[in-house]
């Protein structure tokens, strides 16, 4: 019974904890990008692609399709970030300069702000209307660079001539995930454009985004509308004669993701050592109930009763001790996952992990097939210790008891 109760709370645990994982995970990668990333053809980095027209027949297909929440353009533009250590308030003179690379990701009202919202730690999401000066950066860059809401920072970008601009902090986030932590500031994306050199005039650049993010309804419908989307935008080029592609996250981030996937061979594994471990304890179980039993199977089959009516006896009883260890593997796997979700007993370096806490995510399907499966397997199982019961002799065991 403790060896099915233990199968049955590892398994329950790992699912839980591997699929909060990921989960969270993919939330935290596409929340700040998207599942889709439409830019123009021969470009495989979208944080360098060339510029494309921001008033697109294409585009507006592609916003009435079912399942796409979201269209909304994007530019990317590498800078420079400097901060200014004074020797007190009222002495200006600089003491000390820090400077660091960073990424200027420029966004209009059509962007979707939940997901940056939920990961604030302080501040607020400026309007990012026209030429906002408000911008949102990490806690991360903050702390490096001793920043703090409401200060004016200092950003410069490489054009023909250098280009220096002032924004001011309005909000911070933190998402553990070292690779936007690190880079990404968000800033309007009329402010963006402006100091972008597209080989353009400054009047002009106003036309130009470096793509579109796509948000769907649901990650499982990500590879049908891949497709359609693909259909739509690169089958010919627009009425700017340009020709575009449709880029999946799963393409652009394939390390993360091959990662991810590679946590589902761990779970297998994992689950089917427990399987072993479980079958090779019932299975002693059901061999020593056989023994001590012995004499009751002898009289049974002096009386006329066969081989496989006796072994339904004993797996019944087998049964039983395998559903009572199921109950009380899943009374206590699910107790733990619940005080996990809730309290977050379990924290993590989101330096390395990219989580504060292990992250608990389980449904009632999950539970089902665990059980399912353990239950089917373990009574499969001992089919075969069970035909001792046809080698036991009546009247030998009989005599010997």
């Amino acid at each position: 019974m403790i060896s099915i109760a233990l199968t049955i709370v590892v398994n329950v645990i790992t699912i839980a904890v591997v699929t909060g994982f990921q989960n969270e995970i993919r939330k935290k990668i596409v929340g700040f990008s998207a599942p889709l990333f439409i830019m123009k053809d021969g470009n495989k980095n979208i944080y360098e692609a060339d510029p494309i027209h921001i008033d697109q027949n294409k585009i507006d297909k592609v916003k009435t399709l079912n399942g796409v929440k979201s269209v909304a353009p994007i530019i990317y533009k590498p800078a420079l970030i400097r901060s200014e250590k004074f020797e007190d308030r009222n002495n200006k003179e600089i003491i000390k300069q820090d400077v660091t690379g960073v990424v200027l990701k420029g966004i209009n009202e059509q962007y979707p702000m939940e997901f940056l919202k939920s990961q604030l730690v302080d501040g607020k999401i400026p309007s990012f209307k026209g030429n906002d000066q408000g911008v949102v950066l990490s806690k991360k860059i903050c702390d490096d660079l001793n920043f703090k809401i409401g200060d004016e920072i200092a950003v410069f970008f490489v054009k023909k001539q250098s280009l220096m601009r002032r924004f001011i902090i309005k909000g911070i986030f933190e998402t553990g995930i070292e690779k936007i932590d690190n880079e990404i500031i968000f800033a309007s994306l009329i402010g963006v454009q402006e100091l972008t050199d597209f080989g353009v005039t400054k009047e002009n650049s106003l036309n130009y985004v470096s793509g579109f993010e796509v948000q769907i309804d649901s990650w499982e419908d990500l590879e049908n509308q891949y497709q359609n989307i693909s259909e739509i935008i690169e089958l010919e080029p627009n009425e700017h004669t340009e020709l575009l592609r449709v880029v999946n996250i799963l393409e652009s981030e394939n390390e993360i993701f091959s990662w991810l996937s590679f946590l589902d061979t761990n779970v297998l594994i994992i689950i089917i050592l427990m399987l072993i471990i479980g079958i090779i304890n019932i299975g002693s179980v059901l061999l020593v109930m056989i023994v001590v039993k012995s004499n009751f199977i002898g009289i049974m089959k002096a009386i006329g009763a066969n081989n496989w009516s006796i072994r339904k006896i004993f797996l019944y009883q087998t049964a039983s001790i395998i559903i009572k260890g199921m109950l009380i593997g899943n009374l206590v796997g699910l107790v733990l996952c619940w005080l996990q979700s809730y309290f977050q007993i379990i924290k993590l370096d989101a330096t390395v992990y990219y989580l504060s806490s292990v992250p608990i995510e389980l449904s009632v399907v999950d539970v089902l097939i665990i059980n399912i499966i353990t239950f089917l397997v373990c009574m499969i199982s001992l089919l075969l210790p069970s035909m001792v019961i046809s080698r036991i002799s009546p009247s030998k065991s009989i005599k010997f008891n």
